[in-house]
Parts: structure tokens; sequence; C-alpha cells
């Protein structure tokens, strides 16, 4: 039987499982770093999205509280003057309205940008405003002079864009003046009542936020004129012969029409001459209550009937017309008048207003 050669046994390296449980710990510290870096990361995005999503909300507020002010101060003057006995028309003052969205926006930290004035009654009252505000919010509010108040945190415009969160929007407000008014004796009746002081009036004045603009832009050249009594001097350049109509109407029938409408720049029409007068029976759009449609129609029908000595042309009144240049004959308004094609809008239709037109020439 041999001998076995037993060989020694090689002696282990210390530590060799000791450094096994280092690199697994190495590891695992790594990884919590990375997890607290990703956690970080995602805690100050979600922070900067709420921020953004703050900042919006903040500056589309500072929008609406400018339109509905802009709109605010033409509810003002609309009230103002219904209790002194006219009818509103047009409602869109661009200064006034302009300085009190400008204050509002400010007041919410936004600067306004830009305003403007529609409506869907061939841009003849502007009761339609939008504005457009940039918000901005200073991030340094107190300057290092003490220039600046800590309080005052809008910035207007000068600083540098890394001090400054801002953000635009925009908001649109309308305001309506109330359909069921009338005169009585020259006196402005509303919703079956006069108007005796101003908060009344501002009551009957709607005002509110829309989505829409209106289909027209403001026309600021169409001249009115309010009042139971007006002037020819505030319905513009009128001829001569359609002033005098104006006037011995007038003398016939007081203030037979909420407002009045002249000469404006509108080439192809008797309006554009100053041969032309609309006397609105119903606010912009609207229809007139049965006791203005009834005063129309006996306005109408005397002036057909005088219509020869006054030089008058011609009547359109609720879609239909009457034209003395085309030859039509004298009588009852309801019998002589011929219809016209709907163009689908009450003011368009002329059933909101009379037009009048008297001068030389053919009726345009």
């Amino acid at each position: 039987m041999g001998l076995r050669r037993i060989l020694p046994l090689r002696p282990s390296r210390p530590g060799r499982h000791l450094m096994g449980r280092r690199d697994d710990g190495q590891a695992n510290i790594l990884l919590l770093f990375g997890l607290t870096l990703a956690l970080l990361a995602l805690t100050l995005l979600f922070v900067r999205v709420g921020a953004a999503n703050d900042s919006r909300s903040q500056t589309q507020t500072a929008a609406d509280a400018a339109a509905l002010a802009a709109v605010g101060a033409l509810q003002d003057k609309a009230a103002r003057e219904m209790l002194n006995g006219a009818y509103p028309m047009p409602w869109f003052e661009e200064e006034v309205a302009e300085a009190r969205a400008r204050e509002y926006a400010r007041a919410n930290g936004a600067v306004l940008t830009s305003i403007r004035a529609s409506d869907n009654v061939m841009g003849r009252s502007g009761n339609i405003v939008r504005v457009e505000v940039r918000g901005a919010r200073c991030q340094k509010e107190l300057e290092e002079d003490g220039s600046r108040h800590w309080n005052d945190v809008v910035c207007d415009g000068t600083e540098d864009e890394s001090r400054t969160v801002v953000g635009n929007a925009s908001a649109i407000a309308i305001v309506r003046v109330p359909s069921q008014c009338g005169r009585d004796a020259g006196e402005l009746v509303c919703d079956g009542g006069p108007i005796t002081d101003l908060g009344s009036a501002k009551r009957l004045i709607d005002v509110h936020l829309v989505d829409q603009e209106g289909r027209y832009r403001f026309n600021p050249n169409v001249i009115f004129g309010g009042g139971p009594m007006v002037d020819c001097s505030s319905l513009g350049a009128l001829h001569p012969v359609m002033c005098a109509v104006h006037q011995r109407l007038q003398a016939e029938f007081g203030g037979f029409y909420l407002n009045a409408g002249g000469q404006r720049n509108e080439p192809g029409s008797d309006h554009h001459t100053g041969e032309a007068v609309d006397y609105m029976v119903a606010d912009l759009g609207g229809r007139p209550t049965d006791a203005m449609h009834a005063t129309a129609v006996e306005v109408i029908n005397w002036s057909i009937q005088n219509a020869r000595q006054l030089g008058i042309k011609g009547i359109i009144y609720e879609q239909h017309i009457w034209n003395a240049t085309r030859g039509d004959p004298v009588g009852p308004w309801e019998s002589v008048r011929r219809p016209m094609e709907d163009r689908q809008n009450n003011t368009q239709n002329h059933v909101d207003h009379i037009h009048l037109a008297a001068g030389d020439g053919p009726m345009r």
C-alpha cells in the first residue's frame, strides 16, 4: 500500500467574505442616493408645475377682473344716462374702460396689454369687451435701496425677466341694457316704471363674462344722440332737408324714440350724406314693446302722408320698405309697405328702429 501525499491546506484570504459585503453596501448607498435625487427632482418638478398652474390661475383671475371692470365702467355710464332720461348708445368709451381695466389688472398682479370692443349690431354699441393681460409678479419684492415697497409686487415691464414670473390670459365680458324700455310722454320707462335713482338703473343693466366676441368690431364713428329730444347737431352733418324733417317729427311727436343715429361713414347709403336718421324704438338687436311699436307706426303713417311736402324719400321698418322715390303709393303703412329680404338680424332687418331718409335724389 503506497503512501498518499497529503497536500497542505491553502490558507483562506482574510476578509474575503467581508469584502463582498462591503460591495453590496456601497451599491445600496448609491441606489439610495439616486432615489433621493430622483425624488428631489420630482418634488422640484411638482413645485414648478404647481407654481406655473398657480401663476396661470392668478393671471386668468386678473383677466376676468379686468374684463368685468371694463364693462362695469360702461355699466356706470349707461346707468347715469338712463337716470337722465337718455337710452344709452353707443356704450363703449375706450379711455374710461381701459383705465378701469388697467386698475383691476394691476390689483390682481397683472399688466393690461390690449383691449377692444365688439358687438352683434353692426359695430354700433361696443357692449362686448375683450381684454388681454400679462401676468407679472416680481420675485424680488424689495429693492435694496428701499425704492420699492415690499407689497408692490407687480412688475411694470422694466424689470429683468429673470426676476419675474410672466404669462398671458384673456377674458371677454358683456354689458346689456334691458330690452323692455320705452317712452311715456317723453320719459324713459323700463320694466314698466320710471328710473328714479342710480342704483335701480344699474340693477337693470346686466354684466357678466362670455366666451365669444361679437361679430362686428366697434365703430366709434357712428353718431347717436340720446334723450327725449335730440338736436340735429348731435346727429352729425345732417342734410338740411333731413334736419328739417327731424325737427318737425320732434315737434309733432316729442320723444317717440329711445335714441337716434344720424350721419356716419357708410358709402352708398343715405347715412353717408346725412340724409337718413335711425330712430331706435327698441334696444339694439331687440324688439319694441307694443306701445313703442304702435307709436312707430303712428309716426310712419304721418310721415308717409306728409312725405311730398317734407322731402321724405323713404322709410324702412320691421323688414319692410316704403320708397317714395320709386313711386310707392301713399296710404297706411300696412297697405303700402313692401317686404325685404331676411338679413338674419333685428338691426339689419330694421326691427329695432325706423330708418327714415329725406333729401335729394333717390333713396339709398
